[in-house]
């Protein structure tokens, strides 16, 4: 370990655990030798344990969304005015209260593109305030856009991407390939998200609000224009050392590298598919079952509530 500018070793009596991120657990399995024998031997590492699949397999949530800007201005609007969301800081660090102690979010949707399938294809996501939010004061700062809006993510991406080192040294960034819209079936799905979000902007229970659409996508190439010029991660990454039986598989289901005695990886790398839906809660039910079977408990009776 590398730190204050002193290198220093640490040593396991029993096992490693690495749980490093979707990112980062991948890059120091390759930094240690495992992984894809043609990108280590590339990159100068010596090759100590061959999995094909380390990196791979990467997953995301990618999403796009639609802005309409109000008619009358908005209390979110108003609280971020410096000298107001200044005190709303200091009363929400201090008290945990007040409007800095909350989003302008917490609504959310799961819907069917397609009414045939078999569970939800994308999440509407809506914001009460503009993304590019940001403290004003006149004359000094401009006030941002007041406007409000609804993102749309796609939840079953079919395109994969990779992680990949950029060298030997630890120091250097790994290379994040998303990869988002590779296959065209992920494109047409999210295209239908935002088709459908445009008929909600359309309802009556919201024209006292809206002043004008600012996003006025009509066309499937309109549509897929906005797509790929604003379209951004949800920050749901998973999928680099995926668990599973086969020669693409990273881990075993204990979470233990295959080939690699004493170590396992527990975080989001290890899922095999993305989760349809926001993946803080099934990361910590990786990192409790991790601790069940590290201490050798047996698994919990199955559940159906």
């Amino acid at each position: 370990i590398s730190h204050g500018g002193k290198t220093v070793s640490a040593y396991a009596t029993r096992e490693v655990l690495l749980a490093g991120g979707v990112i980062n657990s991948p890059q120091l399995l390759m930094l240690s030798g495992i992984g894809d024998p043609a990108e280590l031997r590339s990159n100068g590492i010596d090759v100590k344990v061959p999995l094909p699949g380390v990196g791979k397999n990467l997953q995301d949530h990618l999403s796009a969304g639609l802005l309409y800007a109000r008619k009358e201005p908005g209390k979110f609007h108003k609280a971020m005015r410096l000298d107001r969301i200044t005190r709303e800081l200091a009363r929400a660090y201090l008290f945990g209260t007040g409007f800095a102690s909350d989003l302008p979010g917490g609504l959310f949707a799961f819907l069917k593109t397609d009414t045939a399938a078999p569970m939800p294809d994308v999440q509407f996501l809506f914001n009460a305030g503009s993304m590019a939010a940001k403290p004003y004061l006149p004359p000094f700062l401009p006030a941002f856009p007041d406007s409000f809006g609804c993102r749309v993510a796609l939840l079953r991406p079919r395109s994969r991407g990779r992680v990949e080192l950029a060298s030997a040294d630890p120091r250097a960034l790994p290379r994040i390939y998303q990869n988002f819209l590779a296959v065209e079936d992920d494109l047409k799905v999210l295209r239908g998200g935002l088709r459908m979000a445009r008929e909600v902007g359309q309802q009556t229970p919201l024209a006292p609000f809206i002043s004008a659409e600012l996003t006025p996508l009509k066309s499937d190439a309109e549509i897929d224009a906005h797509i790929r010029a604003t379209g951004i991660t949800v920050h749901h990454p998973a999928g680099t050392c995926r668990m599973g039986a086969d020669e693409q598989s990273v881990v075993d289901p204990e979470l233990r590298v295959r080939g690699v005695e004493a170590l396992r990886v527990v975080d989001a790398s290890v899922f095999p598919d993305l989760v349809g839906g926001n993946i803080n809660a099934p990361v910590i039910m990786i990192a409790e079952k991790a601790a069940d079977m590290i201490r050798g408990l047996p698994p919990l009776p199955p559940s159906n509530a």
